[in-house]
């Protein structure tokens, strides 16, 4: 009752290996099907289908609703151990019991049902960001029109919050005292001496990360508050604090050697409703993003006073 459009998502992994058809589409579809082990590792993932409804990549039709539409998502998991899912919104909040989300975590044999109504025209994503079902394709798109004579957009009467951050490769030790090596992976002393005297290197526990630094500037004042934070690499980001109905601008620049991007979740990013990928920003390059944060991305009925969204690079996502 009450509800505009409803949909339902049945995430699972549909294991082709078991197939009844595998030795029939083995030889419809490889060039020479005497040379395809069915028992190679790779092979086997390959039959492995992360699927939203039967869908990967994009390909799942129907996802379409009105802009204020009053939208119900209800959400199934399915499967083995392995289909554990963090399904996550893009573009829009979500309600779910009381809470206000972007995400949710799934489990094998339990659902969900989260309720959305999108304020914002555009395309945007709905995908697992469990790193393998990610990349196997487990990821889609819903598309919000403007059908109906709507009140214009709200504009942003808060403070204009600004953020100054840098992203920088270090190299994190996570062991700086190695004496305890040998204990904590059981090598004995004369397997050590060992290891040294036959040219092994020790074992390692130096990893290059990214670090980022931020200078603020901005005003304060009383309030429903959305706080952000961010994790890039293991390595928790600055902490950067809005209001509801603050507009948040960043000015970022890499000084790393690799890509990078920011992007967070449950606020309202400036610029990306026509194309759902946030720009990046090149090695040695400075960008500018701007968030705002609308009154669905601050606490919901059951939530604390004050709520927190991630942010990251989507650069490469899985890296």
């Amino acid at each position: 009752k009450g509800i505009d459009r409803e949909f339902y998502l049945l995430f699972s992994i549909f294991d082709e290996n078991d197939s009844w058809y595998l030795k029939k589409n083995i030889e419809a579809f490889t060039g020479d099907p005497s040379k395809v082990d069915e028992n190679d590792a790779d092979f086997m993932e390959s039959n492995k289908m992360h699927a939203v409804n039967g869908y990967l990549y994009g390909n799942l039709p129907g996802l379409t609703m009105c802009k204020n539409d009053k939208v119900s998502w209800h959400l199934i998991g399915l499967g083995s151990h392995y289909d554990m899912h963090g399904v996550q919104f893009q573009g829009n909040t979500i309600d779910l019991r009381g809470t206000t989300r972007d995400g949710l975590a799934l489990f094998p044999h339990l659902s969900g049902t989260a309720l959305m109504q999108p304020d914002r025209v555009g395309t945007f994503k709905v995908v697992c960001r469990t790193f393998d079902h990610f990349v196997g394709g487990m990821k889609h798109l819903y598309e919000v029109s403007s059908c109906r004579n709507t009140t214009r957009a709200q504009q942003q009467r808060g403070a204009m919050r600004l953020f100054y951050i840098a992203a920088e490769e270090v190299e994190w030790d996570y062991a700086s005292n190695k004496s305890s090596v040998p204990k904590i992976y059981n090598i004995s002393s004369y397997e050590e001496r060992c290891r040294r005297e036959n040219g092994f290197l020790p074992l390692s526990s130096c990893w290059e990360s990214i670090q980022l630094s931020c200078a603020v500037h901005s005003s304060k004042r009383e309030g429903k508050a959305a706080l952000i934070t961010g994790i890039f690499c293991l390595n928790l980001g600055p902490l950067l604090h809005a209001e509801v109905g603050d507009s948040v601008l960043i000015v970022f620049k890499n000084k790393a050697s690799r890509p990078y991007s920011i992007s967070a979740h449950g606020i309202e990013e400036v610029g990306c409703e026509e194309q759902p990928e946030t720009p990046i920003t090149l090695p040695g390059e400075i960008n500018t993003y701007r968030w705002n944060v609308p009154e669905r991305s601050g606490p919901g009925k059951t939530d604390p006073n004050c709520i927190t969204w991630v942010y990251y690079s989507t650069a490469n996502f899985v890296k």
